[in-house]
């Protein structure tokens, strides 16, 4: 009797001293795919990779899946099928919705829910007008890993910095409700006394999501998206965040080991997505399937150099948009120039689909030359970069604050080199977002042109055959420190 004691006892201390096994949650992550389904194949390679070692995988994306590819965007049908397939095969688990979700209308959206086989999830939109349209303000993702269920909460949200929307056309937004995440997000907190690993998934941009990091230490992890930045940064109070760029060149793997229901460590690594010369075979063929389409590789016009940057891009949208209204001035917000540069030489309708995927209706609007300049300064501001123009050149202070926020004031307009007239009413070209989202009190009168913006930028191409925009130069700005 002594003998089988003396052993329990012995197996007892043993067990007790045997250390627990920590389980490891491993989060594959990616943001502001714009629909750019070329790198898709990489990204299966490396998903593929990661869960012969990790087989309970998670993969996720913080919106803005569509808008920047004529190939996804314009496929026939069913506008944005192919990333949304793609999705499906690689085995996405949640997306955020982004702003750039609502570009092919509610019916777009609607469409993306219906057919993914993963939620979107936000908890700061409300389809208040579209009864049968609701998406889950949270997702639930159960592993087992080492013979132990985790639970994963995931919280969406999405930005609403346009004048408390979205950043996207206010005509695909009709009967939508937007609450602040910062007004919602204290709400769910109490998830996080449910579960092991607790993560935000915010299309916010990295300044909020930074401040949420620092203020709700109840997330372990936030993964961010909508301003393109590349992060992984851990906080003091032990929030890490993440946000992986855009476009599909790089991705985020990470790991989080979880003891007891507790996150006791993180880390997270960039995968820079160019350097990946291994690809998913069955993804690359479907996407070579898609752009197969031979009308988008159609000629339209040629570049006598290339576009060494924005600017350059601009000002031919601009310059287009003009051409075809035969206004006095026309103004193209940066935010709708979706490239850095562009290649000189031949250029194919998808190189113009792909520049300007927006495809807005052109507006004339009727501004004294001092609502010119009043404009400038607000249209800068709103889309937080100087706005690119046709017919005028202008010059413009941006006021930066201590905290690194700023904003656009005291625009000059010059016409032919003058000072544009401060009483005379000029004809001004913009597209729709911008006249519908900013103009409104801010000119004499508006008019539909009834031209769109892509037919502009080919209608110039054909009257100009050999354009060159080469050292474009049309606005100065000078920096003012408060």
């Amino acid at each position: 009797m002594k003998r089988i004691l003396y052993f329990l006892i012995i197996s007892l201390l043993l067990i007790s001293c045997v250390k627990k096994q920590p389980q490891e949650v491993v989060i594959l992550s990616v943001n502001d795919m714009h629909g750019h389904i070329e790198n898709m194949p990489k990204l299966a390679y490396v998903a593929d990779s990661l869960r012969n070692i990790y087989p309970q995988l998670i993969i996720v994306s913080a919106g803005d899946n569509r808008t920047g590819n004529a190939y996804n965007d314009k496929y026939p049908d069913h506008p944005n099928f192919p990333m949304i397939n793609l999705m499906n095969e690689i085995g996405f688990d949640v997306t955020a919705l982004g702003n750039h979700e609502f570009d092919d209308n509610i019916d777009g959206i609607r469409y993306f829910a219906k057919t993914a086989k993963f939620p979107i999830i936000c908890a700061n939109t409300f389809f208040t007008g579209y009864p049968d349209l609701k998406l889950p303000a949270f997702t639930i993702i159960t592993r087992n890993i080492n013979g132990k269920d985790v639970k994963v909460i995931m919280l969406g949200m999405i930005e609403t910095s346009n004048d408390g929307r979205p950043s996207a056309h206010v005509k695909n937004m009709k009967d939508v409700d937007f609450v602040d995440a910062s007004d919602l997000i204290r709400d769910y907190l109490y998830l996080k006394d449910s579960c092991d690993v607790f993560v935000l998934l915010s299309h916010c941009g990295m300044t909020k999501e930074l401040d949420f990091a620092a203020e709700y230490p109840q997330f372990d992890l936030i993964i961010g998206g909508h301003s393109h930045d590349l992060c992984t940064e851990k906080l003091d109070d032990g929030v890490l965040y993440t946000q992986s760029k855009y476009y599909l060149k790089d991705a985020t793997v990470t790991k989080l080991q979880v003891l007891d229901g507790k996150v006791t460590s993180k880390e997270a690594q960039v995968i820079d997505l160019n350097k990946i010369n291994k690809v998913g075979e069955k993804i690359q063929k479907e996407i070579d399937y898609y752009y197969s389409r031979e009308e988008f590789h159609q000629v339209i016009g040629h570049a006598a150099t290339p576009f060494d940057d924005k600017n350059a891009l601009g000002a031919f949208m601009a310059d287009a948009q003009r051409y075809i209204t035969k206004a006095d001035i026309a103004m193209q917000n940066p935010g709708g120039v979706r490239f850095d540069n562009m290649h000189g030489g031949d250029i194919e309708i998808a190189d113009i689909y792909n520049l300007d995927p927006f495809n807005n209706s052109l507006v004339i609007c009727d501004m004294t030359g001092k609502q010119v300049e009043e404009f400038l300064a607000i249209a800068s501001t709103k889309d937080k970069n100087l706005t690119h123009v046709s017919g005028i050149t202008y010059t413009i202070d941006y006021i930066e604050s201590s905290n690194g926020t700023g904003h656009f004031e005291n625009a000059k307009a010059f016409v032919d080199g003058k000072p544009i007239d401060q009483d005379k009413v000029y004809k001004v070209t913009l597209n729709s977002y911008m006249a519908s989202t900013w103009a409104n009190g801010h000119c004499i009168a508006m008019n539909d042109s009834g031209v769109a913006a892509n037919d502009a930028e080919f209608l110039y191409l054909k009257d100009h055959k050999d354009i060159d925009y080469q050292n474009v130069k049309r606005f100065e700005c000078n920096v003012v420190k408060e």
